[in-house]
């Protein structure tokens, strides 16, 4: 089927504010149902917009589907561009405007990858009847508590590219600076991005609005962010913020397990099957989770190979994600009769393949503690006696630097699995390792660690990293978690006080992995991942406002009283 690509089209939306969009539908001069997808990084710009599901195969498969700048964002109107601040509104308007084009018969779907996920879950809450199913990828739930933070610690790093290196250029270009200034800004921006780590070790770091007040007309967000360390009504009016309610429709979540949005995409499959606003929406909701890192959709994640069946382009040899993405509209949209997919699809990273299974969290799951000990070990039996604990001297003028995990930053950063042995022999962190596994060790959910600990700071942050000891030697993370003290207080009631032991209970997010027998398990405990995350002064001050910080004496302890431990959710052989 021949296609037709109609570029620009005026949406105007209920303030007079227009924004475009392109159209791709077949050429046959019919009614067709619509595919929609709404993004800050440009329509035209395939490499993104095309990413997971493929607009020219859409339009052959005889979909039309339109693709929109968002307020403020290249062809589109708008003042400042501010992240999610106007998409539920101009969602709902674009969703009218394709309901009453010539083109649509009346059935809509909407989907995208990261903040396009976001827009389309923002359009769902709208009701609009037309729209009957979606397909976000990756994307945020809350805009506080699994997008630019988590546990209290800023995303620091995410937060700073994206800003600087995603949105800035094209909203300078914007602003109509004579080209000498334009040039000179953005000729700051390239060095602010390549000194990345440099950048961020400025204090204060709200002192560069400051320093180029003019970015408070091309990124305001940034700033606005910095006056937020604590979640409140701005930062929950933002996003989605858990309305699953209000949500009549399917959802297929898709999903990575070294994703920076993994946490927000497991929460909005648990809040859709638990609230969704409609049986349709709680029954037929589907997930599936790769071993993929943010938009990376490939078999090789961080320095791992986990074979061509995980790959993006070719689903356990069956399908690529433009055809998962078609067969799920193709039901909703179309009335089409599909085999049914499984509720949830996970691939099993070790085993290296994918399952399907009914729900998730796995029910079969069982919970199993290994506890930390004296002399860096990790093992299956509570301490008897009152070891004596572990210590070490946080500083946040030489933070732990970054090494693998849920990233997106720089390319310099590497996401996903990666051998840590470049930070295994600081002073700044404690290592505790078990025997080797004499067999196979299954894990699938929610991993957890209850950490009894002490801090002269008068505030200070935990991370903790479950890692994979291979038996070539390499240390590979599979999981990870953090929790800013002050945070966990103030959400607990519990009175935080320096040098008093307590208990810290810190989520390592999910995973779906085994680790053969041989390996062993590692927990790395610190208390800095930077420029991932904010360093925490430890002064007690907002780390965006401090001017100064302070070393900070960090005890683990390990005994019979307080037993630090690893929860791992084990599938029984």
């Amino acid at each position: 089927m021949s296609v037709i690509i109609e570029k620009n089209l005026a949406v105007p939306m209920r303030d007079g504010v227009v924004l475009r969009a392109d159209v791709y539908r077949p050429s046959a001069g019919q009614k067709f149902p619509v595919l929609l997808q709404r993004t800050p990084y440009n329509k035209e710009f395939l490499p993104i917009v095309a990413m997971t599901l493929d607009p020219i195969r859409a339009a052959a498969a005889g979909y039309a589907v339109v693709i929109q700048d968002v307020r403020s964002r290249w062809a589109s109107e708008g003042e400042a561009f501010f992240p999610y601040a106007h998409e539920e509104q101009d969602g709902a308007d674009t969703l009218e405007w394709i309901a009453g084009q010539p083109f649509c018969d009346g059935n809509i779907g909407a989907y995208g990858l990261s903040y396009m996920g976001g827009t389309t879950w923002l359009s769902a809450v709208s009701g609009h009847p037309a729209l009957k199913a979606i397909a976000p990828t990756t994307a945020p739930n809350d805009f506080w508590r699994d997008h630019f933070w988590r546990d209290g610690v800023a995303h620091l790093g995410t937060l700073m590219m994206w800003a600087l290196r995603t949105i800035g250029p094209a909203a300078l270009l914007r602003m109509g600076l004579d080209p000498a200034a334009l040039g000179g800004r953005l000729g700051e921006l390239v060095e602010a991005i390549d000194r990345f780590d440099e950048t961020l070790r400025q204090r204060p770091l709200d002192a560069l609005a400051a320093a180029h007040p003019e970015d408070s007309r091309f990124v305001p967000f940034l700033f606005e962010i910095f006056r937020h360390s604590v979640p409140d009504d701005w930062t929950r009016s933002l996003l989605f913020s858990d309305r699953h309610h209000q949500v009549q429709i399917p959802a297929l979540i898709i999903a990575g397990w070294h994703d920076l949005l993994l946490a927000a995409d497991l929460s909005h499959y648990a809040g859709m099957r638990e609230n969704g606003g409609s049986l349709a929406a709680r029954e037929h909701t589907r997930l599936v989770v790769g071993p993929w890192s943010h938009a990376m959709f490939l078999n090789y994640v961080g320095q791992v190979d986990f074979g061509f069946r995980s790959s993006g382009y070719l689903l356990d040899l069956r399908e690529d994600l433009t055809l998962l993405q078609l067969r799920w509209f193709d039901r909703w949209l179309r009335g089409v009769e599909t085999a049914d997919q499984a509720r949830v699809r996970v691939f099993v990273q070790g085993r290296n393949r994918w399952r399907d299974q009914d729900d998730w969290p796995d029910s079969r799951a069982e919970s199993q503690c290994w506890y930390l000990g004296a002399a860096g070990t990790l093992r299956p039996n509570a301490p008897a006696d009152d070891e004596p604990p572990d210590a070490y001297v946080y500083d946040p003028e030489d933070p732990c630097p970054t090494c693998g995990g849920n990233l997106l930053m720089p390319m310099q950063y590497t996401p996903g699995p990666v051998d840590q042995a470049r930070i295994l022999d600081r002073r700044d962190l404690l290592v505790y390792t078990s025997e080797p596994l004499i067999e196979d060790l299954e894990i699938a959910g929610e991993v957890r660690v209850v950490l009894f600990a002490s801090s002269s700071g008068a505030d200070t942050d935990w991370v903790v990293k479950l890692c994979d000891l291979q038996p070539d030697g390499r240390t590979l993370n599979l999981c990870d978690g953090v929790v800013r003290a002050s945070y966990y207080s103030r959400r607990s009631g519990e009175t935080y006080r320096p040098d008093e032991p307590q208990r810290w209970p810190i989520s390592l997010w999910s995973t779906a992995a085994v680790l053969k027998a041989g390996h062993r398990l590692r927990l790395i405990v610190t208390s800095s991942d930077f420029p991932r995350y904010d360093r925490n002064p430890t002064t007690g001050e907002n780390p965006f406002a401090a001017t100064a910080s302070r070393p900070a004496l960090q005890l683990v302890f390990h005994s019979a009283n307080r037993p630090s431990h690893l929860e791992l959710p084990v599938i029984p052989s």
